[in-house]
C-alpha cells in the first residue's frame, strides 16, 4: 500500500525547531498494528494518519507515538490541518479523534487555529514521588485534568522551569493516573506571557518539544490569573516553540505556524 507523507515543523516558523511531526495522508486508515509499526519506523514524536471521510472537508484522525496510541496531539493536529489544507484546497477542516472529539481548523493569515474543548484548573494534590522526580519542592499551584489525563504545576520563577531536569524513569514509576506533568510560569521574556514544558515519558516522549492540547487548561488558568484573553505562550524546551492561545468563555484557541520540511511517498 502507499501514502502520501509529510515531515512537518509545528508550532515554528523557523525549520528544525518547533516539534517535528510525520502527517501520513491516506485513503483509508490502516490497521492499528499497521499504523503502530509505522509510528515506529518513523520515530518522531507523534505521527498524525488522517483519511478523508464523505462529508467535506472533514476527516478521520489517529494520533501514534513510536510506542503506543495517543487519544489526541495538539501539534499533530496542527500539521495535519495544514498537510490536509494544502492537498484539499480549502482553508477549514474537522477532525473526528477516536475518542468521537471534533476538532476544527481554521487559516488565518499565516497561522493556523484549532477550537478545543474549554479544560478549567482544578487543583489537586500532587504524588510526592511525582514531585521528587521533578525535583520540585515548592510551586504555586497544582492541577489535574482527568480528560488529559495531565498534571499542571504553576512554578515560581521562570529560572526554576527552566532549571528542572527529571528523572524520567523515577517519574513513570510514580503514577499510574497521568501521562503528563506540565510546568508552567509567568514568562519572564516580555514577548510571551508565560512559558511551559512538558513531560510524557508514560507515552515514551521524556520530553515534549511543543505541545499543544494542554493549553485548554492554560488558556484559562492564565485567563484568570493575568485577567487577559489573547496570550502568547512559549515552550521552553530544547527545540522550543510559540503558541497563541485565545480563551474564550466556550472554548479555548490554540494555533501557531507550521513549516513543511519533507514532501513524499510511503511504501508499506
Amino acid at each position: 500500500m502507499k501514502s502520501n507523507i509529510f515531515f512537518v515543523d509545528s508550532f515554528t516558523a523557523i525549520p528544525f525547531k518547533g516539534n517535528p511531526t510525520s502527517v501520513c495522508f491516506i485513503d483509508d486508515l490502516p490497521t492499528e498494528a499497521s499504523m503502530q509499526a509505522i509510528a515506529a519506523e518513523l520515530n518522531l514524536p507523534v505521527t498524525a494518519f488522517i483519511s478523508k471521510t464523505k462529508a467535506a472537508g472533514h476527516f478521520d484522525i489517529r494520533y501514534f507515538t513510536p510506542v503506543t496510541q495517543i487519544p489526541a496531539c495538539g501539534h499533530a493536529t496542527l500539521a495535519s490541518s495544514r498537510i490536509a489544507m494544502m492537498q484539499e484546497k480549502i482553508e477549514k477542516v474537522t477532525f473526528t479523534t477516536i475518542e468521537g472529539l471534533n476538532i476544527t481548523a481554521v487559516s488565518k493569515q499565516d497561522n493556523i487555529l484549532m477550537s478545543y474543548p474549554r479544560y478549567e484548573w482544578k487543583e489537586s494534590k500532587p504524588e510526592k514521588e511525582t514531585l521528587n522526580s521533578l525535583g520540585i519542592s515548592s510551586y504555586r499551584s497544582v492541577a489535574f485534568c482527568p480528560e488529559l489525563e495531565t498534571l499542571f504545576i504553576e512554578m515560581e520563577s521562570a529560572d526554576e522551569l527552566r532549571k528542572i531536569q527529571p528523572d524520567f524513569l523515577r517519574m513513570k514509576k510514580s503514577s499510574d493516573l497521568i501521562i503528563e506533568v506540565v510546568i508552567t510560569c509567568v514568562s519572564d521574556d516580555p514577548g510571551f506571557d508565560y512559558l511551559l514544558r512538558s513531560f510524557c515519558p508514560w507515552i515514551g516522549i521524556d520530553e515534549d518539544p511543543v505541545t499543544g492540547s494542554v493549553h485548554s487548561v492554560l488558556g484559562s488558568y492564565w485567563q484568570q490569573q493575568l485577567n487577559k484573553d489573547i496570550f502568547k505562550a512559549y515552550q521552553a524546551s530544547w527545540r522550543g516553540g510559540e503558541i497563541l492561545v485565545n480563551a474564550f468563555d466556550d472554548k479555548i484557541e490554540i494555533g501557531g505556524k507550521v513549516v513543511i520540511i519533507v514532501k513524499g511517498e510511503m511504501n508499506y
